[in-house]
């Protein structure tokens, strides 16, 4: 009786690069009938995940656009639990000044810049909205890892990144495939509750400051940060990225 064999590697018919482990993983890559004809124009992938999130990132707000619109407002958005209106695309923080002031990333934008616009032509957005984009989408993005925290991917989930920070978080998120489920660590009462940790809380609190200092552009104070001697855990908002 012999073993059962794994699926060769499947290659995408539009463009003849795009290679899939499985059905199943070809099925779950739905972004990718967006960037497959420049990709076939193209006749390679890109070689930075930067340049590959962007094109994607750009071709669905663009699929998603109403005349016009700006390019930023994003299509329908997600309902959000006790919230009247729906999350959008516009609704999320940018950092741009913050990304822009520093010259060495400055420079590391444009680069995926020109590389974005090597395969979307025409299509590619003027600079500063493609920096409105990319901020968006690094601010606000997850880490979609396993039950292990390997990583596997990277997405923007409009309605759960509504959560602000807390390195003693109430809350916390896990994956199933791209599927993000919130489960929350102790009882809350209502979203404004709710936080999750945008860092490895294990850290020293000084580590913690300066990853979330230089990654997400603000100082930290909730109370693991600032040491209260409150027996209490009381949360502060940080405006992060969650809300504006």
């Amino acid at each position: 009786m012999t073993g059962h064999l794994p699926d060769p590697d499947i290659q995408c018919g539009g463009c003849g690069v795009q290679v899939y482990c499985s059905w199943a993983c070809r099925a779950n890559d739905r972004q990718h009938d967006l960037e497959c004809p420049f990709i076939a124009n193209k006749g390679v992938l890109p070689l930075r995940d930067e340049v590959r999130v962007m094109i994607r990132a750009i071709l669905k707000l663009q699929k998603e656009q109403c005349s016009n619109v700006s390019l930023l407002k994003g299509g329908p958005g997600d309902e959000v639990p006790t919230q009247p209106n729906r999350r959008k695309f516009s609704d999320l923080l940018s950092h741009k000044e913050n990304f822009l002031e520093n010259e060495e990333r400055r420079q590391d934008i444009i680069l995926v810049y020109n590389e974005v616009e090597d395969f979307l032509g025409s299509l590619v957005p003027s600079f500063d909205e493609f920096v409105e984009i990319l901020g968006r989408l690094y601010i606000n993005g997850f880490e979609i890892c396993t039950d292990k925290m390997e990583t596997y991917g990277w997405g923007v989930y409009l309605g759960p990144s509504i959560m602000d920070h807390s390195c003693q978080p109430s809350a916390c998120v896990s994956f199933s495939g791209y599927r993000l489920t919130v489960t929350c660590l102790r009882h809350v009462t209502s979203l404004t509750d709710l936080f999750i940790s945008y860092c490895d809380t294990s850290l020293p609190t000084k580590l913690r400051r300066e990853k979330l200092k230089r990654n997400y552009f603000f100082s930290c104070i909730c109370c693991k940060c600032s040491h209260t001697s409150r027996g209490v855990s009381i949360q502060y908002k940080n405006r992060s990225r969650g809300k504006k």
